[in-house]
């Protein structure tokens, strides 16, 4: 054998002892992710959920963030948010009409993927004089930010 074969024979057996390796070390890692328990494995079955970096749920749907109108009310910029059980709504509320809104108890219906109820609430909308724009903000003690969309009315 002269010097060239050698050489090959040299490089063929470090290649061939390198996918060795690179194969054991692809079966154990392999194994130890099966072996896991399913528990340890996070998913999100929340179709309008995000989770924020330090743990807040920020709903995202698009219906649910969109503009609303309430009388001459118009709500925008809402946030949907949950976080160690509680769930928050935040809106602007910013009267487009020409007279005062006085302060009042309405209903906000909280909708489901399949626009079923999942809960009602009461917020209270304060005072808001004509071109005026307000917070709202009403909280509800469970989690129930995986939400479609919602909806507004007058209580009778």
């Amino acid at each position: 054998m002269n010097k060239k074969e050698k050489s090959l024979i040299i490089i063929l057996g470090i290649v061939t002892i390198l996918v060795i390796i690179l194969i054991i070390v692809f079966s154990k890692n392999k194994m130890n992710l099966e072996d896991k328990p399913e528990a340890n494995i996070e998913t999100n079955a929340e179709k309008y959920v995000a989770e924020l970096s330090n743990g807040t749920r920020l709903n995202v749907s698009e219906q649910l963030n969109a503009k609303k109108t309430y009388k001459s009310l118009e709500i925008t910029n809402i946030q949907y948010t949950e976080k160690d059980g509680e769930s928050l709504l935040l809106a602007d509320i910013t009267n487009k009409g020409t007279t005062t809104h006085e302060t009042e108890i309405v209903k906000i219906t909280i909708l489901g993927e399949n626009d079923e109820i999942i809960t009602e609430i009461k917020p209270i909308i304060g005072e808001v004089k004509a071109g005026e724009t307000i917070k709202l903000n009403a909280s509800i003690t469970a989690d129930i930010v995986n939400a479609k969309d919602f909806t507004i009315e007058e209580i009778n």
